[in-house]
Parts: structure tokens; sequence; C-alpha cells
């Protein structure tokens, strides 16, 4: 691949690699490795600098997660990081003390807030997680809507780990959306239906990804429900589709013409398979050699 153009840096949540080190419950943290820096955010490990404090809210490492912070195209898109930062927050406070959903360790800015790393394998990594993993996954699901609230993106694999002993654990909830009780009629009662079809669907979704991993665990009842689609999700498959192939040939372009080197590129030292949807010039071997890293956030 020969570079044409300059970088373009205005296609990443930020425009230059994040601090490396910050300070966090009265403990310092060094930068270690940068998980994924994509137009919404970039979510880095940090490592302790010392043992971590005895403080019941100091972790060894931490997974920051950076908002965007930048402009594109003139339009100021620093507010929407804020937003979802705020909104994530909010998410994985009404789950604290759900086992498979990382621990909240605080907010370190406007866009930008800890949690608990998690040392695990993300799902797309594996070509079949340990027998009884989806059915572990799916309690953990069902605890989150227990709660009142709906995840919202089990269809990527990379968001669902898979820790010792197949342990499940989400990640990355910018989609989730809880119910608001206390929201007056009829907005209320509108979110409620839209938490319900959403949890619905996040269970679709594992139903899907067992069926196409572990078919040979898979019960009728899971068979039916992963290949149930309403008349909703086929719409939005089909407003959807149209807009996926034209980003990932805006993204191939950009890639082969050298423009699109992520600020964070010599940080981000693992496989990533949905990278590899429009860096289609990247040899099988150099994947190969990446897919069996750890990786968890």
């Amino acid at each position: 691949m020969m570079a044409t153009g300059r970088p373009n840096s205005r296609m990443f949540a930020l425009p230059k690699p994040p601090p490396t080190a910050l300070r966090l419950c009265g403990q310092e943290y060094r930068l270690a490795r940068v998980f994924k820096h994509d137009f919404w955010a970039a979510t880095c490990l940090y490592v302790a600098d010392s043992p971590a404090s005895p403080q019941p809210d100091a972790f060894e490492k931490v997974a920051v997660k950076f908002g965007r912070e930048q402009d594109f195209c003139g339009l100021p898109l620093a507010w929407v990081g804020e937003f979802l930062a705020d909104r994530e927050q909010a998410i994985y406070q009404a789950l604290a003390g759900v086992e498979g959903v990382p621990r909240w360790a605080g907010r370190l800015g406007p866009s930008t807030y800890a949690i608990e790393y998690i040392d695990a394998r993300p799902l797309d990594h594996l070509q079949a997680p340990p027998q009884g993993f989806f059915d572990s996954l799916r309690g953990l699901l069902e605890a989150i809507h227990a709660r009142g609230v709906a995840y919202g993106d089990a269809n990527k694999r990379s968001n669902i780990l898979v820790g010792d002993r197949g342990r499940p654990y989400l990640v990355d909830f910018q989609l989730a959306i809880r119910r608001r009780d206390e929201l007056p009629w009829p907005i209320g009662a509108a979110l409620r239906k839209v938490v319900a079809y959403l949890a619905a669907k996040d269970i679709y979704h594992l139903c899907k990804h067992k069926r196409r991993l572990c078919p040979q665990e898979l019960t009728g009842e899971e068979e039916k429900l992963s290949r149930r689609r309403t008349g909703l999700h086929l719409l939005h498959r089909k407003l959807t589709k149209p807009y996926r192939a034209i980003r990932r040939r805006f993204l191939t372009a950009q890639y082969q013409k050298g423009r699109l080197v992520s600020p964070t590129a010599d940080l981000e030292d693992h496989y990533m398979p949905e990278k590899a949807t429009w860096q289609f010039e990247r040899k099988p071997e150099a994947q190969r050699g990446h897919r069996d890293e750890g990786d968890g956030s």
C-alpha cells in the first residue's frame, strides 16, 4: 500500500494519542495499549504504576474510553462524546453488581470514563466458545434485562468476552438503553416498549451466534428464535445494508490511499476482525498471527 495523501485524522475520535499516564482513585496508571480507535471513541488499557491501592474502587488495570473530541466537516461533535459518556455511566450504575458486567471505575473528563479491565478474549477471536457458554451468556443478558436495560449490541461478537472457565462478559454499552419509569406517559410507556423490543433482539442475536458456533447445543426453541425476524428487523436490515456497503467502500478507498491511519496505530498491535472487512490487503498470515492474542475491555 502506497500513501497518496495526508492521514485523515478526522475519521478518528481523537486527533492524537491519549495521555501516557493518568490518575484515577488516587492511583497512577500508564497507557499500555489501544484496543480500538474509531470515529466515536478510543478504548485503551491502562495499568497501575505500582501495586494497586487497597481502596475498593482501585484496580490493577482499567479500560478507559475516550469519547469523540474533535469536529467533523465543520460540525462540532464533542457534545456527542459527552452525551454518550453520560448515558454509559447511567447504564453501568444501573447494572452495578451484575456478574459479567465490568465494574465502574470513575469519570476522567466530560467524555472520558474508566471501567474494570476484564482479562478475557472476544468471541470473534475464537472458532467456538467452551461448552455451555451461551447458556451462561443468556443468564447474563436476562440479569441485565431484569434491571430494565436492553444491551442492544449483541450482534457484535467483539463485544462478547469469554473469560476463565467460559464465563461471559459484556462490554461497550454505547447502544444500550434503559427503562425510565419516572418519565411521564406516553414517553415512559414508549420507552418501555423499545427496551422490551431490543431485549428480545438481544436473545435473537445470542441464539444466532449459538446456531453458528455451537449448533450441537442449540435447542428447538433457540433454533426458532435464531431465525425469527420481525418486520422492524427486516426494515432495519434493508435500510442499513446500503449504508454499510457505502461505508465499507469509503473506508477501503481511504485505506488504500494511506489516509486512514489511526493516531494510535502504533499502540494497536492486535488483530481486529472488524477492520479486516475493509483492510482487505492485509495478509491472512498476519491475521492468523494475531488471532490467538487475548483482548479485553
